[in-house]
C-alpha cells in the first residue's frame, strides 16, 4: 500500500510539473528566445534602432544596437558654424583685368537650418588673401554675404538647393559628407562686392566644413 501511495505521489507531482507553463521569451526574433517557453515573461531582448527620428526606427526594439540611420534633412536641422572654408574665385577688376583669388578661412560665418519647416539663414563673412599685382600686394577682398530662404534636397539627398527669398537665386551645394555634428558642403555662391570704387559681380567656389553648435 505504501509503495502504491509513493508511486501515485510521484506520478501526481510529475503531472503537476508537466502541466505548469514555463516562463520565458516567446518572441522568435529576440536574442534570448526560448522555444521551450509557453508563457512570455516580458524578458525578450530585441536589438534594433530605438530612436523614432530615424528612418529605420523599430518600435519593437528593446535595446539600441547603434544601427539608426537618419535622413540628411533631419541631420541638417540646427545651428552650424563654418569652422573652415576653402575658396577660389575670379574677379574682373577694371584696368587690372581678371584676377584669381584662392585661399582658406576659419570661423567664416554660420548656417541655420530648420526642419521640417525647410527654412534657413546664413552669413558668410571673411576676407580673401591679398592680390599680387606687379610686385604689389593689394588688400584682400571682403566677402560679406547674408541671406534667408528655403531649402530642399535633391539627387537622393546628395544635393542641397538654397533659394534666396529676396533675389530668388538658387545656390546648389553638394553634400560631401554629413553626420550628426559635422558636415562638408561644396558649391558656388554668387556675390556682389564694392572695392576700389568699383562694383563687381562674381561667383566664388567654396568647400565648407560645418560643425554643429
Amino acid at each position: 500500500m505504501k509503495r502504491f501511495l509513493k508511486i501515485s505521489s510521484i506520478l501526481f507531482l510529475s503531472f503537476v510539473i508537466a502541466s505548469c507553463g514555463k516562463d520565458g521569451c516567446t518572441d522568435p526574433t529576440a536574442t534570448n528566445y526560448n522555444p521551450s517557453a509557453d508563457k512570455d515573461d516580458n524578458s525578450c531582448i530585441i536589438l534594433g534602432c530605438t530612436d523614432s527620428n530615424s528612418i529605420n526606427y523599430n518600435p519593437n526594439a528593446t535595446d539600441d544596437n547603434g544601427s539608426c540611420i537618419y535622413s540628411n534633412s533631419y541631420l541638417l536641422n540646427g545651428d552650424w558654424n563654418i569652422t573652415n572654408l576653402q575658396y577660389e574665385t575670379q574677379i574682373d577688376i577694371p584696368i587690372l583685368g581678371s584676377q584669381t583669388i584662392s585661399g582658406e578661412a576659419n570661423d567664416a560665418g554660420y548656417w541655420y537650418f530648420q526642419f521640417p519647416e525647410y527654412t534657413c539663414s546664413n552669413s558668410l563673412n571673411f576676407v580673401t588673401e591679398g592680390i599680387d599685382i606687379l610686385g604689389q600686394t593689394l588688400p584682400g577682398v571682403p566677402i560679406d554675404i547674408t541671406s534667408e530662404g528655403t531649402w530642399e534636397l535633391s539627387n537622393d539627398d546628395n544635393n542641397l538647393l538654397i533659394t534666396d527669398l529676396t533675389t530668388g537665386l538658387v545656390s546648389d551645394y553638394q553634400i560631401l559628407s554629413i553626420q550628426e555634428d559635422i558636415c562638408f558642403l561644396k558649391g558656388i555662391i554668387p556675390f556682389v562686392i564694392d572695392t576700389m570704387g568699383f562694383t563687381i559681380n562674381s561667383e566664388i567656389d567654396i568647400e565648407m566644413q560645418l560643425n554643429k553648435q
